[in-house]
């Protein structure tokens, strides 16, 4: 039996800029750790804005897995049920959960996708947390590398 995939938008999360400078340090930032409770992959990406006055915003999110290799950024997977473009980009901008996903396994029960302007990461985790929010920086790699800072 054969199962489509179906993107469910994750309300819980603040959606992705729409208009964050790609490349390196632009749409988002990625720490590839134990994914343990304690040590957990980090992934920081620039939140929309109300309004262009507003300060830049970089959420960073925790997440915990189960198979430390279940990462795969910068994504050319495609799956049945997704719209994309004719260079195989995800036409959907957000934070989402695949559902129904053949690649869900064991313990990891979430196959997160957040999908920003042109790229687009998957990582299959238990649970994912909001850890802060960073402001006033200029791209996600100035906010990822400041939250490790204040880690110490």
């Amino acid at each position: 039996m054969s199962h489509i995939p179906t993107l469910k938008l994750l309300n819980d999360l603040p959606p992705p800029a729409d208009d964050s400078v790609g490349g390196p340090g632009g749409a988002y930032a990625f720490f590839y750790a134990a994914a343990t409770d304690a040590d957990p992959h980090l992934l920081v990406y620039e939140r929309a804005r109300d309004f262009l006055s507003a300060p830049r915003a970089f959420v960073v999110l925790a997440m915990t897995a189960e198979d430390t290799d279940a990462v795969e950024l910068n994504s050319l997977l495609e799956y049945d049920g997704i719209d994309y473009d004719a260079d195989g980009v995800m036409q959907q901008t957000g934070c989402f959960q695949l559902v129904a996903s053949a690649a869900c396994y064991g313990q990891d029960q979430c196959h997160f996708i957040l999908s920003v302007d042109g790229r687009r990461c998957e990582i299959l985790c238990r649970e994912y947390t909001v850890q802060t929010t960073i402001y006033h920086v200029s791209s996600a790699c100035q906010a990822l590398r400041l939250y490790l800072a204040q880690q110490g």
